[in-house]
């Protein structure tokens, strides 16, 4: 082996450990908005668990997004005139599995490799409300809409979440419809 193949097998190989440690995020993003915020904006956000670690850091992620956004956080929920949904889901996994086989001019037989794959489709959610508009007319006014749709190896949403809310956050106020993205995460 000269040096120049034995460089192409080190860069080759420090890009597939970095690939497994950062991994790669990818999907399609849709959003609508449909009207404007109510003057001076008061919000909360309703967590589906409010106890646990992962719901609580969801949270605050989107709380810092909605105040970057000139949104202030409501000190109670009574007084909130805009009200933050979001859910997630992650379903249930898919396994592919993959056989090759190819000559094996060396050894003179059959070289035979198979992989598999575990695919997990998730789903991540934003609506943003009026609740003043939504009292008057009896139903519920929504302000803003994004959801994401992605598949990938990972079904742990801690991971997850902060990209998929900085991705929905960049089209906040858009409309956008199946839009690709890809992101890298750690």
């Amino acid at each position: 082996m000269n040096s120049k193949t034995g460089r192409a097998i080190q860069l080759m190989l420090l890009g597939a450990l970095t690939l497994t440690l950062v991994g790669c995020l990818s999907g399609r993003v849709n959003t609508v908005s449909y009207a404007s915020p109510p003057q001076q904006p008061l919000f909360v956000v309703i967590s589906p668990d409010s106890v646990s670690l992962r719901e609580r850091m969801i949270v605050g992620l989107i709380e810092k997004k909605m105040s970057e956004r000139a949104f202030v956080k409501a000190s109670s929920p009574e007084i909130a005139n805009v009200t933050v949904r979001y859910k997630y889901s992650i379903g249930p996994s898919t396994t592919d599995v993959s056989v090759s086989s190819s000559p094996d001019f060396v050894f003179g037989g059959k070289n035979v490799s198979s992989s598999s794959s575990t695919e997990y489709p998730r789903t991540f959610e934003i609506t943003v409300m009026d609740n003043e508009k939504s009292k008057v007319s009896g139903k519920v006014e929504i302000i803003w809409q994004g959801e994401i749709y992605s598949s990938g190896s990972s079904a742990d949403m801690t991971r997850l979440a902060p990209s998929f809310i900085d991705i929905l956050f960049e089209n906040y106020g858009k409309t956008v419809t199946n839009q690709k993205f890809s992101r890298e995460i750690n």
